[in-house]
């Protein structure tokens, strides 16, 4: 397959398809005019046909504007109401805009570079060739010869020039002259320095004018078994060279097409067969199911839009022949129906692609299933016995799954061998699939796929597991190149040009771990990788972060506390504490219930930590329930010498969104003989931003209830003013954080700005963290209303609240 030969395959048609815009154009009129003058329902059915077509085709011919136009025309021609005089004047308009391109299209200059690139890109990877000879004619010769056979040869005449042209090319393979000036067997050498240093493999084929014993030794010692005599023929070169790398397949995998737009059919055959496939082609949905019964493919492609019978049907009918029942089938369209992507999903499992398909992409679906296919046919007996078979290939990606990871980390600690382990996730994808679509979706994972596994060398690997998960396997035990690597990787996935794609701002995290010797099982360096990525992923954005000793501890203190927790909860383990809140006159107005829990092995635990565990197990609101219960019978006791008395309590997202929620109060007060009015509810800001709706409705039952509302933590979230105009707040709570650096000019000005801001809006101030008498002193000034630090008093146990309560009864009796 010489490139020039494929070159003019290319432009060829392309000048076809170009010709063939004219002639559509016409159509599109002729048949407009009918369906504009009677309504003729043959005329409509031919518009969505032709402008289906178009939208389908003119993309991956280098028309990207046709595609475009197509689609809108097609989209506004099923829709449910075309009659009408609107409808009828934005299908004109958009027909008109398509059949201006088709013409202008149809006599402009041919580019036939940008249509072809993306192929010739994945051929020129899969042919790169390195030809070393200091000799220049026979280089010049023989590349010639070469490159006609469709390889991309690197020419050299410095052998010292191999080792960076071998690690930055990454060739398929090298051809190399035995003597150079540097010795008469330093090809040879030279070839076993690289493959050591870099620890590449890559077949050799030596040429050299000495055909002695030593010299073929060197040439075997260098890891070649093929060594020709000079002079040697082009054409036996190529012949050598196609032995060498298995060319051509002698089984090759069977593909079949089915299409009605002879233009698409046309394209997507010659991108096939160019990969080595066998191609079968037909435009009938009725000669197609006969083609396909006798040629049994290993993969059926469909397009959705057919006239008589289309593809959903077809499908149907092919999966009642009981020999087709486990045929990979793939639809195509260019409409993004989610009814169509569902029905071809039920449809025994198959698969959904939107055109235009680029020529890397459709190589990508292909390759993964035919493999799959042939696997199948080849060992369905032992499938039945032996399931994990099905699981070694990525039907998405065409990608080793996690099953060939674990035989490839074995055979490596085996031979003894130094490599480092990457596990790569997608931060976030789950909103890629809600937002766009499970087809964006795949779309996604196999750009990602293929930008990963073009940074690789090649005796690196690239793995899937499921999802949004990729592995990789680099061969090096060199940790500052495996950092920059891991670096280029994020950088590369971050680089979306594709107009579906860049909205989509997309971010990833990289766990790295090694292996402290050759003992250790893959199932271990997997989890060691996994809990680096776990730590990655503690941050936004990307990161990196290679696995150490402490890690594993964390991870297991982790579960530890996560197993604690139900357990915790059903043994009321938690207990409340109290951090009084003051007024402008330091007596005790208020107090903030805090939960507190000592773990019976590791001891006291942070509610920053349990915290959070509890809203991931989905047992906040019970732990919540469990602290209103004490606390507000506690304060119906505090009361009673201290009447005024106020309980306030952090409800997180969970806890507001529970639906029980109003009634539970309801119910605790009445117990206890209190008024909400003794209650308030502290929130904070994210909050009003992950649950708006629903967080607008339990507020306003809360505020008819009585109960009074605080905005938690201000200033250290989006602050946004329109939640304080929105929500029914009555009291601010600014951040501790603020309160801290009253002694920084700016953050005082900024400190200051939030209490006159509340003064504006009629809102109670808390200021949290007061630890010094210079804070209270100037919060004070500004008219702050509360205060709640360690400068008055730490969380304190129910008893000591007692103390402060009496106290403060006595101090106000005495006033």
């Amino acid at each position: 397959m010489a490139n020039t030969l494929s070159g003019n395959k290319w432009r060829t048609m392309q000048l076809q398809y170009r010709k063939n815009l004219l002639y559509k154009a016409e159509h599109l009129q002729q048949n407009w005019l009918e369906f504009s003058a009677d309504g003729s329902a043959d005329a409509l059915m031919q518009l969505q046909r032709l402008s289906h077509q178009l939208a389908g085709s003119g993309a991956i011919y280098g028309f990207p504007e046709v595609s475009q136009l197509a689609q809108q025309l097609n989209k506004l021609l099923h829709a449910d109401e075309i009659s009408d005089t609107t409808a009828l004047s934005s299908i004109h308009n958009a027909l008109l805009s398509l059949v201006d391109e088709l013409v202008s299209d149809s006599t402009g200059k041919t580019d036939t570079q940008s249509f072809s690139r993306s192929l010739n890109q994945v051929t020129a990877e899969k042919s790169k060739v390195v030809f070393v000879d200091d000799d220049t004619d026979i280089l010049q010769h023989h590349t010639q010869a070469l490159t006609d056979a469709g390889y991309v040869v690197i020419p050299l005449h410095d052998i010292k020039q191999l080792a960076d042209t071998v690690r930055l090319e990454q060739p398929l393979a090298i051809i190399c002259d035995m003597a150079f000036p540097e010795g008469e067997t330093a090809g040879a050498d030279c070839i076993q320095q690289v493959r050591q240093q870099q620890s590449a493999a890559f077949p050799v084929l030596f040429i050299s004018a000495y055909d002695n014993f030593s010299n073929r030794l060197a040439a075997v010692r260098a890891g070649s078994s093929h060594y020709l005599a000079k002079p040697v023929s082009s054409e036996k070169l190529c012949q050598m060279l196609a032995t060498l790398l298995h060319k051509p397949e002698q089984d090759p995998y069977r593909v079949m097409l089915i299409d009605d737009d002879n233009d698409v059919l046309r394209f997507y055959r010659q991108t096939l067969k160019l990969a080595g496939y066998q191609v079968f082609c037909c435009q009938q949905p009725k000669q197609a199911l006969q083609l396909i019964l006798r040629h049994l493919p290993e993969l059926v492609l469909i397009d959705l839009h057919m006239p008589d019978c289309n593809g959903l049907e077809l499908g149907q009918i092919i999966r009642q022949h009981s020999e087709l029942i486990d045929t990979p089938l793939v639809f195509m369209s260019a409409d993004e129906s989610v009814d169509e992507k569902l029905a071809a999903v039920r449809l025994a499992g198959d698969e959904f692609i939107h055109k235009p398909i680029a020529p890397w992409r459709l190589l990508m679906v292909v390759e993964a299933r035919v493999k799959r296919s042939r696997l199948l046919r080849q060992q369905k007996r032992q499938l039945m016995r032996q399931p994990e078979l099905i699981q070694q290939l990525d039907t998405l990606t065409a990608l080793p799954t996690l099953k060939q990871l674990h035989r490839d980390i074995t055979a490596l600690q085996q031979q003894q061998r130094p490599f480092y382990l990457l596990k790569l996730d997608l931060n976030k994808f789950h909103l890629v699939n809600d937002v766009y679509g499970h087809s964006t979706g795949d779309l996604l994972l196999q750009t990602a796929a293929w930008r990963l596994a073009q940074q690789l060398k090649t005796t690196d690997k690239l793995y899937r597991q499921n999802g949004d998960e990729f592995w990789l396997l680099l061969h090096t035990d060199d940790a500052a190149n495996v950092n920059k690597l891991a670096e280029k990787l994020l950088f590369q996935l971050s680089q979306y040009t594709d107009e579906l794609l860049k909205d989509i701002n997309l971010t990833a995290s990289i766990g790295i771990c090694r292996p402290e010797n050759y003992t250790e099982k893959a199932e271990t360096l997997l989890q060691q990788a996994n809990i680096a990525l776990h730590d990655a992923k503690k941050n936004s954005g990307y990161q990196i972060r290679h696995y150490n000793s402490t890690m594993q501890s964390e991870i297991s203190r982790r579960y530890q506390l996560q197993q604690s927790l139900k357990p915790a909860l059903q043994q009321k383990a938690f207990y409340p504490m109290y951090q009084p809140i003051v007024d402008h006159t330091a007596q005790l107005c208020s107090v903030e219930l805090l939960a507190r829990w000592k773990h019976p092995e590791l001891g006291l635990v942070s509610p920053e930590v349990f915290i959070p565990l509890l809203e991931e197990e989905g047992l906040i609101t019970f732990l919540t329930l469990q602290m209103l219960q004490q606390g507000i019978s506690q304060l119906a006791h505090w009361r009673k010498t201290q009447p005024n008395l106020r309980l306030s309590i952090n409800f997180s997202a969970p806890d507001i969104a529970n639906p029980e929620l109003v009634q539970q109060l309801t119910v605790l007060l009445a117990k206890h003989a209190l008024p909400a009015t003794a209650l308030i509810v502290e929130i904070t800001e994210s909050i009003l931003i992950e649950q708006s709706d629903v967080v607008m409705q339990q507020l306003s039952s809360l505020k008819q209830l009585g109960v009074s509302i605080a905005l938690d933590d201000f200033g250290t979230g989006f602050s946004s003013l329109s939640y304080l105009d929105r929500y029914p707040v009555d009291i601010l709570k600014i951040d501790r954080s603020f309160i801290n650096k009253l002694g920084d000019a700016k953050a005082r000005r900024l400190t200051l700005a939030i209490i006159h801001l509340a003064h504006e809006l009629n809102l109670k101030i808390t200021a949290e963290g007061v630890e010094h008498p210079q804070q209270l002193l100037l919060l004070q000034q500004e008219k702050c209303h509360y205060f709640q630090g360690y400068y008055f008093s730490k969380p304190l146990i129910a008893e000591d609240i007692d103390n402060k309560v009496s106290y403060s009864a006595k101090a106000r009796y005495s006033d």
